[in-house]
């Protein structure tokens, strides 16, 4: 395996993970079920390969079907309720990380914003990137 990136975990320490190597795509996504999930106007998330990611810990999960008709699961820690990390039913093999609860998350850079089309006025996200008003095809 390679180089660890950073390691990261729930508010309770319950759960944790490590991610090794670079994250196969960044974005922010401004959907309600992410806004919802974030309790803000976005969620910032770094998505990895699943051989990247090594969880230590028990997550429960809650799927929501996204607009596409793809499952989106949520996993979360059971005693405190933090998000640690997702996967999609469209996306075999990837698990998506949202970088707030990285212990070390500087390393984190954007490549797309979507979802414009539910951002808040109110919520600033970058727009010298790719901006979609949904999921990019």
């Amino acid at each position: 395996m390679s180089d660890t990136l950073t390691t990261g975990k729930c508010l309770c320490g319950a759960v944790s993970f490590t991610l090794t190597g670079d994250p196969v795509n960044m974005a922010q996504c401004h959907c309600k079920d992410c806004q919802r999930a974030s309790g803000t106007g976005h969620m910032s998330i770094a998505f990895f390969k699943e051989e990247q990611f090594e969880l230590k810990g028990e997550t429960s999960e809650f799927g929501v079907t996204a607009d596409s008709g793809n499952v989106n699961t949520r996993a979360f820690c059971p005693t405190c309720g933090s998000r640690v990390f997702s996967y999609n039913s469209a996306r075999a093999g990837i698990v998506g990380v949202p970088v707030g609860s990285c212990d070390d998350n500087s390393w984190f850079t954007p490549k797309a914003v979507v979802y414009c089309k539910d951002r808040e006025a109110w919520d600033n996200t970058r727009t010298d990137i790719p901006n979609f008003d949904g999921m990019p095809g």
